[in-house]
This record gives C-alpha cells, sequence and structure tokens, in this order.
C-alpha cells in the first residue's frame, strides 16, 4: 500500500520555524477513490480552463488525487440560469481517502447558490477529500454554503479555490461542528477591479478534535475588497490553527483587506493558535485585522448569573451564539432553516 507524506496550507511568507506554525504535514495511505454526492436542483454542466486555478490545500495534495485516477465534474452557469439552489449532500462510509472534485464556471452576469453538506455515519472511520474551484466572470454572483459535521473517528480534507473577475462577488459561509481532524484550505485570487469576497466562517470543536485553517486572499484589482470574519468555540481538549492572509498587490490601488477572528476558550486544555497577516506592496489600500480570543469577561458573567443563569449554561449561550453569527450570514432562509433543524437538531420551539 502506497503511503505519502506531504505538505499542505503552507503560508504565503513563513513565520519564525520554530513556531512550527508555518504549513501542516500529513500522511496519506492507500490511493483515493471517487465519490459522488446526491445532489438537487443539478445546474448545467460544462467545461472551463481551470488550469491557473491554484489548489487551496496544495498541488501536492491535488496532483496525488489526479494520479489515482479521481476526476472533476464540470458545471457553466448561463446569466439566468441556476434560480433554485443546487444542493449537494456527502453521506461517507467508514472508507479512507473518498474523493470528489468539481469545478464551477459562472458566466458574465451568472449567479449561483450552492450547499455543501457533508456529514459521515456516526461510527464512521475514514477521510474524505473534497475539490471544489471556481471562476467568476464579470458581475457574476456565487453564494456558497458549506457545513460539515463528521464523528469522532473521522477526518475530513476541503479544498476551495476561487477566481474573481470584474465586479464579480462571492459570499461564503462555512460551518464545521465536529470531526477527529479537519484540514481547511481556502484561497480566492480577487483579480478584476472591484470584485468582492465575504467569508463567513464558524466551528465548534470539542474533546481532541483538530481543525487546520489557511486562509489567503489575493487582492489584484482595483478596488477590489475582502471581508473574513471567523467565530469559533474551543472545549475539552480541541485544538485548532488559524491562518489568514491578506496579500495587497502591486497594481491593486484603492484594495480593501479586513480580517476578524473571535475564539471562545471554554477549558483550560484547549489549544488556540492565530496567525493574522497582511502583505502589502501597494500605498494606496487599506488592510486590517484582529482577534479576540479567550474566556468570557468578569463583567459579561456577571450579567448573565444576576438574571439567573449559572456559568455552564452562560458559556453555552455564548457558544451557540458563536455559530448562530454564521447561520445568519446565510441569505437564502430555507438553508438557514435547514441548518437549524436537520443538522444542529434544533425544532422551531426551541428557537
Amino acid at each position: 500500500m502506497r503511503t505519502e507524506e506531504l505538505i499542505i496550507n503552507k503560508m504565503p511568507v513563513p513565520t519564525f520555524r520554530w513556531l512550527k506554525m508555518n504549513e501542516s504535514k500529513i500522511k496519506i495511505e492507500g490511493a483515493f477513490q471517487s465519490f459522488t454526492p446526491e445532489i438537487e436542483e443539478e445546474a448545467t454542466r460544462g467545461e472551463g480552463d481551470f488550469s491557473r486555478v491554484v489548489s487551496g490545500l496544495g498541488e501536492e495534495l491535488a496532483g496525488l488525487a489526479k494520479e489515482d485516477g479521481c476526476e472533476s465534474t464540470g458545471y457553466r452557469i448561463k446569466k439566468g440560469e441556476a434560480k433554485a439552489p443546487m444542493i449537494m449532500h456527502f453521506l461517507y462510509e467508514s472508507k479512507e481517502n473518498q474523493h470528489s472534485s468539481f469545478c464551477f464556471y459562472l458566466e458574465e452576469g451568472a449567479k449561483l447558490t450552492l450547499f455543501l453538506h457533508r456529514e459521515s455515519e456516526e461510527k464512521a472511520e475514514g477521510s474524505a477529500y473534497l475539490q471544489e474551484k471556481f471562476i467568476l466572470e464579470k458581475n457574476a454572483e456565487l453564494n456558497l454554503i458549506l457545513v460539515s459535521k463528521f464523528g469522532d473517528a473521522f477526518q475530513s480534507y476541503d479544498d476551495l479555490s476561487l477566481q474573481l473577475q470584474e465586479s464579480s462577488k462571492v459570499k461564503l459561509s462555512a460551518i464545521h461542528l465536529c470531526g477527529k481532524s479537519a484540514h481547511i484550505g481556502y484561497r480566492a485570487d480577487l483579480l478584476g477591479n472591484r470584485s468582492e469576497a465575504e467569508m463567513h466562517l464558524g466551528y465548534f470543536l470539542e474533546k481532541q478534535e483538530r481543525a487546520d485553517y489557511n486562509l489567503l486572499v489575493n487582492h489584484f484589482g482595483k478596488k477590489s475588497e475582502s471581508h473574513i470574519y471567523c467565530d469559533g468555540v474551543l472545549r475539552g481538549e480541541a485544538f485548532k490553527i488559524f491562518r489568514g492572509t491578506i496579500d495587497l498587490k502591486h497594481g491593486a490601488k484603492g484594495a480593501c483587506g479586513n480580517e476578524q477572528e473571535n475564539v471562545l476558550l471554554m477549558d483550560d486544555n484547549v489549544v488556540n493558535q492565530t496567525i493574522p497577516v497582511i502583505l502589502c506592496d501597494e500605498d494606496d489600500v487599506e488592510g486590517n485585522h484582529g482577534a479576540t480570543i479567550g474566556r468570557l469577561d468578569e463583567d459579561s458573567v456577571f450579567y448573565m448569573q444576576s438574571r439567573g443563569m449559572d456559568l455552564e449554561s452562560t458559556y453555552e449561550l455564548m457558544a451557540e451564539a458563536r455559530m448562530e453569527n454564521v447561520i445568519h450570514s446565510i441569505s437564502d432562509k430555507s438553508i438557514q432553516a435547514y441548518i437549524e433543524e436537520t443538522i444542529r437538531g434544533k425544532g422551531k420551539e426551541e428557537e
């Protein structure tokens, strides 16, 4: 059986090596096998040139899947098509190296709402690798929702790449609820003037779960904008690393990039690592980043307890609020309701 040791989620510019945060090393045993999800309201299939769209996790892992004969399914969205949300449901079994790959080409003025629901059977042991590539032409709009909920022994890889042309827009809402380990690599290249990327990320990790994030937004276009919001909760002995890089390239005059992460630490044994990075090679640009990390402040705890809530209930309420922030960023109300009721198990009577 083949065993490969690979480097993924590599930062574009490394920090101090002794921190051991510049990249992640993984081991892939065996070959990748194609996995086909259930699809509702499937868009029109078609082709596009994705040869210049760079992998979010890294080309090593993507190349390995290609060597194993795993192919990508292509879609081509025209203006006025895809009025209903396209839904993909991935229900993984106990198998290693399950692989799916999709490429979406949105023509000028096209709009698409895509909901990717990934989960495993409760006691499944294995791994799954999902690749998604998108090209948005002028004035195209993508509303992408991704929710992952895996069993305690399941590992996942999420590889997202986006290329945006003039005045195109993407809104991403991504929620990661559980699983043994998750490696998440998102890359957005804002090539066109006035292109926009808005990303809302949420995670809830407990026990000994691990999440490894690497986000990279490259600003090439003039007056391009990016906004990254990340809300997370860590409890038990959970571990999370978040690398977030905004790169304001030469020539991207008037570009603006914003990044904010909020992490609630619910137990003493959790490990949180956050690396917000702003790179700049242009004068007339704006880049902002910040992070709020820690336990609840005493004033908030006192306020809740003065209204009859104990400490545990107070933390649970605040953890719930972090996830609600991401869910409420989803503009499609039917998908919001589906996430609340089906994935998170909240009925209407609880709301």
